[in-house]
């Protein structure tokens, strides 16, 4: 029984390799894409408001 075990923490730890390889090669391509300059300028004018919201508060 114990040498099933093993072999199943093989398989698991095999599955669990290729799994985190094919997440790597999609957050490379993901982080390849263009980001359209409109969502650009909203991210900078949110960085902005933040910022001018913390500035407001009191210390």
């Amino acid at each position: 029984m114990a040498k099933r075990n093993n072999k199943d923490a093989d398989i698991d730890v095999r599955l669990g390799r290729r799994v985190s390889q094919e997440v790597s090669v999609l957050l490379n391509e993901i982080e390849k894409e263009p980001v359209p300059d409109r969502l650009l300028d909203l991210a900078m004018e949110l960085q902005k408001a933040l910022a001018d919201n913390l500035e407001k508060q009191p210390s």
